[in-house]
C-alpha cells in the first residue's frame, strides 16, 4: 500500500512508455463533466500530464461495467488470501 505523494511500483514499468500513469486512490482528485457535445468528460492527475478520458454515454457504460467485474474479481482475490 502507498501513500499519498508516493510512487506506486505498478507505476515504475510504465513511466518513459509512451502512456499517461496515474494510479487512482480514494482521495485522487477526479473531476467530471457533461460537454455540450453529450460526452462526459473525466479528469485525472496524470504524469507526465492530467489525464482526460471522454465517454460516450454506451462506452461510459462499458467503462463502468468493466470497473464493476474487476472490483468483484479483486474482492475474491483478496479474500481467498485471507
Amino acid at each position: 500500500m502507498t501513500t499519498p505523494g508516493e510512487r506506486h511500483p505498478a507505476t515504475e514499468g510504465l513511466l518513459g512508455s509512451g502512456y499517461v500513469v496515474t494510479v487512482v486512490r480514494s482521495s485522487t482528485p477526479i473531476e467530471a463533466h457533461l460537454g455540450d457535445d453529450d460526452l462526459i468528460y473525466v479528469t485525472l492527475p496524470g504524469s507526465p500530464c492530467p489525464v482526460l478520458i471522454g465517454f460516450l454515454p454506451r462506452g461510459a457504460e462499458n467503462f463502468s461495467s468493466m470497473l464493476s467485474e474487476q472490483l468483484r474479481a479483486l474482492a475474491d482475490r483478496q479474500e481467498q488470501h485471507r
